[in-house]
């Protein structure tokens, strides 16, 4: 009798491990980190950039409405043109690619259609919470590209409300 009123007065403790709290804890953050998908610009390698004697590295690319300016397929690498040959059709001076992944053409003719499609990604960012003046054309012209296809494109984007340019260009070696 004396035993059990002594286990009746015994208070358990009840001490929780931390351990695998946190190690779950540390999982997830790595999950996250890995996961975690970073706003970038897509790249053509059939663009050949040119090198700069001093630039910046483009910090954000939140806003970026990207415009490919093309070279010549005559002055294009077999490889590069293999690439841009099944991408495009012949003509293509400028390449875009939109927010779903989809890579789209234009030729000379089509001024009216690059400028509508800056406008349509202009107004996406900006229903998506990208301020109108952190919305920037971000221009990646070949360096065998003649300076007129980049003038035409910049006027395409000042139509459709887009006056921040960035020049995309490669750090000088």
């Amino acid at each position: 009798m004396g035993k059990k009123n002594a286990r009746a007065n015994d208070e358990v403790k009840g001490d929780v491990n931390m351990s695998p709290m946190i190690d779950c804890c540390f999982l997830l953050l790595i999950f996250f980190v890995v996961n975690a998908t970073a706003i970038t610009v897509a790249k053509d390698p059939s663009v050949k950039m040119p090198s700069a004697v001093s630039c910046s590295e483009l910090k954000d690319a939140n806003g970026c409405i990207v415009v490919n300016v093309y070279a010549d397929t005559d002055k294009m690498g077999s490889k590069a043109l293999e690439k841009f040959s099944k991408s495009y059709p012949a003509g293509t001076l400028w390449g875009v690619t939109d927010a779903n992944g989809n890579s789209q053409g234009y030729n000379s003719s089509q001024t009216q259609d690059l400028t509508d499609f800056i406008k349509k990604q202009k107004e996406l960012m900006e229903s998506r919470g990208v301020k109108p003046e952190m919305v920037r054309l971000y221009l990646r012209g070949d360096m065998a590209a003649p300076w007129e296809r980049s003038s035409s494109a910049i006027r395409c984007a000042a139509a459709a409300g887009v006056t921040n340019i960035v020049f995309g260009t490669l750090p000088s070696k």
